[in-house]
């Protein structure tokens, strides 16, 4: 029995480890993923940053800085950017003010708009340092610039999907992540499984046990039939009578044997007087 309380207590065990092992796995998994992620970020801000200073900086003309773009300049200044900036995963661009004018952006409609509650944003990027923002699938990272003599700051806004940056990030180690967890659950649910299967077959040998002792105590009765009381059966047939019997008889021999030495005794003791009685008489 305690071989069988080994082996369950061995076998929880052993389904616990796996279990925890295998939410470790999945939490490894999903924190290189979130790693990753963050390096994919990263590069595209070092990215984005790139294209800013190297490509779309040496588009811009002075007067550009100081006004929206708009009429036959921005037609030529939109192919410009579609042939060199968007051309890649770039999907979006506009070009601020530091007052938070648009100066320029693909959608024409919004040239012009002013956005005061930009400035801070924008103020956070004069210093030369790019920023990226994620606003639900987009992917913003604001560069500035300084544009003519004497110079002018521009921001440039790059827009990008983010999620395909999560998606490139997920390609990896996160397909473990629900395989863990299910090897997990799986895992959980032998661990119960066995503590119940366990828990049942316990339970059956105690009640098995509780039977064998109970019938010990209370042997059937030779030749009685199902559903009579022992009270009306023969003497001859409850149990430990021929028992009795025999403690009976051997009694009773024993006090035969007893008495019948007693009895010689009793003569011998008769016979010692007559002959000292004699001697008396003769004395």
């Amino acid at each position: 029995m305690a071989a069988r309380k080994d082996l369950g207590r061995d076998l929880r065990a052993l389904c616990a480890t796996l279990a925890v092992i295998c939410l470790l796995g999945a939490g490894v998994a999903y924190g290189a993923t979130r790693y990753l992620q963050t390096e994919l970020e990263a590069d595209a801000t070092r990215d984005a940053r790139k294209l800013t200073m190297d490509v779309l900086r040496p588009l811009l003309l002075p007067r550009d800085a100081t006004a929206p773009i708009r009429a036959a300049r921005y037609e030529e200044f939109l192919d410009s950017v579609h042939e060199r900036v968007l051309a890649g995963p770039i999907v979006g661009l506009k070009l601020w003010a530091a007052d938070g004018t648009i100066l320029f952006a693909t959608n024409q409609d919004q040239v012009g708009d002013r956005e005061p509650a930009m400035r801070e944003d924008l103020h956070d990027v004069i210093g030369g340092a790019s920023r990226s923002v994620v606003e639900g699938d987009r992917f913003r990272t604001f560069t500035s610039m300084r544009i003519g003599e004497p110079p002018t700051i521009v921001t440039a806004e790059l827009v990008r999907s983010h999620a395909a940056i999560v998606e490139k990030s997920r390609e990896r180690w996160y397909p473990w992540v629900p395989r863990a967890l299910m090897a997990a659950a799986v895992f959980a649910a032998f661990y119960v499984a066995t503590a119940i299967l366990f828990a049942i077959a316990a339970a059956l040998r105690r009640w098995a046990r509780r039977r064998k002792v109970s019938g010990r105590e209370a042997p059937p009765i030779p030749g009685s039939r199902a559903g009579r009381p022992a009270e009306d059966l023969p003497a001859y047939m409850t149990p430990g009578f021929r028992e009795m019997v025999e403690s009976r008889q051997e009694m009773e021999l024993e006090m035969a044997t007893a008495l019948q030495e007693r009895d010689e005794l009793a003569t011998r003791l008769r016979g010692i007087e007559t002959q000292t009685e004699r001697g008396d008489a003769q004395g």
